[in-house]
This record gives C-alpha cells, structure tokens and sequence, in this order.
C-alpha cells in the first residue's frame, strides 16, 4: 500500500527504527534512492496565506471511490500484530495511570467510518478492540470513551474517502465532542 510505505519510510528517516516491523531500517532505506532520502521539508513555519501552497480540498467521495471501497478494506481484514497490540495496550495502561494521577480525566474515541468500512471491519479486531477499551474503562473509571461508529447522523456523504471524513463530517463530529465535554462540564 503506497501510504503504508511512506509512513514506513518517515520512520525510518526520522526514528532510525522501524519499530516491531520484518525488515531492519538500514535494509528498509536502502530500498529508497538518495535523491529521495536527501528531500528535505523546509523548517519555517508555514506561510498559511501563500496562495501556492493551498492544496484543493476534496468534499466528497467519487463514484468509482464508492465502488471500489472494499478493495480499498480488504487488505486491512488481516492486520493483526499481537507484538504491537500488547505495547499498546501498555501504553494505553501508562498513559490511563498518568490521567488519573493528575486529576485528568481522558475521553478516548473511535472515530466514525462509512457504512461500508464498519460492515466489513475484521469482526474480530473490532471486538478484541472493544474488549480492550471496556477494560481500561473498568480499570480507570473517569476514563470515557465515544463510539463514533454509532453516532447517529453520520452518514458516507461525511467522508472524502472510504476512511477520511470531509470538512462538513469534521465540523459535525466536532461540533459533537465540543457538546459533550461542554455537558461534562456542567455535571
């Protein structure tokens, strides 16, 4: 997958590690050239109103995207890494801990999907994810989590792609948290 790789490689350049992956990082950049590898990103800061940098904004998904999105699912079906997972769930632990000692009390969401995306998510990752959630919950009882997978309103005109939420889906998920912690506020 042409994003998985360049998220491997940004890794790769900036970690030096590849971090629970097959191929050592040294082996993994070598697969790139040196005129790749020597790009560099400007350090200024971004100048917002240079005309030239604005990029065209997608609102919605394509005909063919809606057709095409269960080739674009398929291969995330088998994505499991029991080796990860265990170190997120540590960390999610670490992380939880911290929260509570300092008073903070975290709200940790799943964000929506389209309809297709969540009919034909890997049952069993979901559920497992779920299980892991419901722990931490248990265990740290301020801790709040949202299940945007079953807000009501959320519908595929909100995304871009099969995945990606569109400017009208950001305003009206957030629109949702700003509700809801404004309403935790008030408790």
């Amino acid at each position: 997958m042409q994003s998985e790789n360049w998220r491997l490689a940004q890794y790769a350049i900036s970690f030096g590690d590849l971090h629970n992956f097959w191929m050592p990082a040294e082996e993994y950049l070598k697969l790139f050239n040196a005129a790749y590898l020597s790009a560099r990103l400007p350090t200024e800061p971004l100048d917002r109103n240079n005309v030239y940098l604005e990029r065209p904004s997608r609102q919605f998904m394509t005909w063919v995207e809606r057709l095409n999105m269960l080739d674009v699912i398929a291969p995330w079906d088998n994505k499991e890494y029991p080796a990860t997972r265990a170190e997120n769930v540590k960390i999610l632990d670490e992380y939880l801990t911290l929260c509570e000692e300092n008073n903070i009390r975290p709200i940790m969401f799943l964000p929506p999907q389209t309809e297709v995306y969540r009919k034909y998510f890997n049952k069993k990752l979901l559920d497992e994810f779920y299980y892991l959630i419901g722990q931490a919950c248990k265990k740290y009882p301020s801790a709040i989590f949202i299940d945007g997978w079953k807000l009501h309103g959320v519908t595929d005109a909100d995304f871009y792609d099969v995945w990606h939420m569109n400017i009208y889906g950001a305003a009206k998920f957030s629109t949702f948290l700003n509700n809801f912690i404004e309403n935790l506020e008030r408790r």
